[in-house]
């Protein structure tokens, strides 16, 4: 992966997308901006209000006292004691001492040789002696962890920040490296020079709200590739580490997903958990395709897999099979040829405070990835509650519904979407299990009472049986043939369990209509546990008092009686013949269960919503007439 990302930095460096070695952009903005007038022998301080610069940053920081060039804290530069929220930095005074001694280092470097420059370093250190420039902050309100950069205003350096010239950006690089590396040398396993061991990676990355650094990597299983006995813990060099971290950074911050977020029982997300999970996707070639009049990037394609984006806006999954996946693509570019072109995808974790750790890695051709997507694709298409047509749910929604996802379960959905391996048992496990659990109550609430839960949990309770039966059947017929039947109701499937499940819809249909008032709960909530587990217990009872206490009143009040009974008589006849109600039902069995029970209440809803278009029809030909 490491070398994958060396080779993506080069690209990203030619579009000016990377930071210089050894810079990034903190979350703490510049506070204060000084003008230095050495002509007029004058300072002028203002507040800061322009863009987050990129600033020098070494990991060593975060347990020493270590300066950086021009621009830094005002505890460094000042040695500023106050803190903002009360408090005293003790070392302030060590920190002010530290970055006088790099203003000294300065001076003495080759890289700042030109008169003008070795006169504004001077000048600044000259100022910061006789406190001059502490005088210049008299009346504002400054703090330690207040960010300072300078502009010296004087010939060609007028209107620059000090910190972003060119001969700063090489002083900070050579500065780095010698803080990174031993004095060992050895062969840098990425790129194959000759170079000094590197023994701690300066750039760190930004995950999940905190800074985690690559410690090491393995080159087998548990077995770390290292030069122990130089002190050197990576066998890579400074430029390659340095431009790997970089990429990585500006992937997780521009290109990556968070599919999976451990939650405290408070709901808070527990941001340092191992459990968390972040997707960061890229292209070897980036490349855009066209489909139609219209020119998308294909990374976009790809990563609809993980979360869909207005970027990608499709209407149902066949639209997107089709439109997107299955019709040739076009297009200028010779990146185009697909089996050249490489997916890569990383799935990343905090590993305790200030680490991470590499879940997966998948690095495959684009043409193998874009076959495999239609295959998953399918294999997850499923008609809405309301037996329509509906866009396919990404990664990150099927996963944010299964409270009890295991890590690997992320790592093996993406290995099915990207690769086409068999989706993960545990995953049909936790989508049955949610549904024995909470599902069944959630998804028969009514239109009224559904708004309320819904404020509740934050999702509609349809939309999480809708995604429940998403994976399941994504679990169940993932690269077999019934899959493309499978996305509706299947009145003929021969298999008990599923036409159990349509059964119990059909029940929940004549309780409802046999109600004189709103049910305080139906067959399905309190039922579906126990059907969809051991039908044969179940069933009986609540077969006879739809048919001795429902059924009559249906007929009684004209609210679809033939309809219904040949509904039943059709269920029964499918279940009979494949030798009558289960006794108990095994996991994939209760998956087929909850599949002919969502199947048999899209279609019902189906057929409501098409009643009361034809009324609304009848109605406004009525009221036109």
């Amino acid at each position: 992966m490491l070398k994958e990302l060396v080779e993506k930095a080069e690209k990203l460096e030619q579009e000016g997308k990377l930071y210089p070695v050894g810079y990034t952009v903190y979350s703490e903005r510049i506070k204060w901006e000084v003008h230095l007038y050495p002509d007029e022998n004058r300072i002028y301080v203002k507040e800061y209000d322009g863009e987050n610069r990129a600033r020098a940053l070494t990991s060593k920081r975060t347990s020493g006292i270590i300066a950086y060039p021009f621009a830094d804290e005002s505890a460094y530069v000042l040695g500023i004691e106050t803190q903002k929220g009360g408090g005293q930095d003790k070392n302030a005074q060590k920190k002010h001492q530290e970055y006088m001694k790099m203003l000294d280092e300065m001076l003495e470097s080759s890289h700042f040789s030109t008169p003008l420059l070795v006169e504004a370093i001077d000048f600044l250190r000259s100022r910061l002696t006789d406190e001059t420039l502490k005088k210049a902050f008299a009346g504002r309100k400054i703090y330690g962890k207040d960010w300072i950069t300078f502009v010296y205003e004087k010939e060609s350096l007028k209107g620059q920040h000090l910190h972003e010239l060119c001969e700063t950006k090489a002083f900070w690089k050579q500065k780095a490296e010698e803080m990174g590396c031993t004095s060992a040398w050895g062969y840098c396993s990425i790129c194959g020079a000759k170079a000094k061991a590197l023994t701690n990676i300066t750039t760190n990355v930004n995950l999940l709200g905190s800074r985690r650094q690559i410690a090491s990597y393995n080159k087998e299983a548990f077995v770390s590739y290292r030069v122990s006995a130089k002190g050197a813990s990576l066998g890579i060099c400074f430029s390659c580490a340095e431009k790997a971290s970089q990429t990585l950074e500006f992937l997780l911050k521009n290109n990556s997903i968070p599919l999976f977020l451990d939650k405290k029982a408070s709901g808070q997300v527990n941001y340092d958990s191992s459990r968390n999970q972040v997707a960061t996707f890229w292209l070897k070639e980036d490349a855009t395709v066209t489909t139609g009049k219209t020119e998308f990037s294909l990374s976009d394609i790809f990563l609809s897999t993980l979360d869909f984006s207005e970027k990608i806006r499709v209407e149902t999954t066949e639209q997107l099979v089709e439109d997107f996946l299955k019709s040739p693509w076009s297009g200028e570019r010779a990146s185009l040829n697909l089996e050249e072109n490489a997916v890569y995808l990383a799935v990343f974790s905090p590993n305790g405070e200030g680490r991470l750790a590499l879940r997966d890695w998948l690095h495959v051709s684009a043409g193998r990835v874009k076959q495999n997507l239609m295959k998953y694709f399918k294999a997850i298409q499923l008609v809405d509650a309301f037996g329509m047509d509906r866009r396919p749910y990404g990664i990150k929604e099927l996963l944010e519904i299964l409270d009890d996802t295991e890590p690997n379960v992320v790592k093996g959905l993406l290995r099915t979407a990207f690769l086409g391996e068999r989706p993960p048992v545990s995953l049909l496990q936790s989508a049955v299990r949610r549904l024995r659990i909470s599902g069944a109550r959630d998804g028969s609430l009514t239109d009224t009472d559904k708004r309320n839960k819904k404020r509740k949990m934050g999702l509609d309770p349809r939309d999480i049986w809708q995604r429940l039966c998403t994976i399941i059947k994504l679990a169940l017929f993932y690269g077999k043939e019934e899959v493309n039947k499978m996305d509706r109701l299947d009145k003929t499937r021969a298999d008990a369990s599923y036409q159990s499940g349509r059964l119990l819809a059909a029940l929940e249909e004549i309780q409802r209509r046999a109600a004189s008032s709103k049910l305080s709960s139906t067959v399905v909530e309190r039922y579906y546990g126990s059907a969809s587990t051991s039908p044969q217990t179940v069933f009986p009872m609540l077969l006879s008092t739809a048919t001795k206490g429902h059924m009559p009143k249906i007929r009684k009040n004209n609210y679809g009686y033939v309809e219904l009974e040949g509904l039943l008589e059709e269920i029964m006849t499918r279940i009979d013949e494949a030798g009558g109600f289960p006794k108990t039902l095994l996991l994939s069995q209760q998956g087929e269960f909850a599949l002919g029970f969502y199947h048999q209440r899209a279609a019902i809803n189906a057929g409501k919503r098409k009643n009361e278009l034809k009324r609304m029809e009848v109605d406004n030909n009525g009221t036109l007439s």
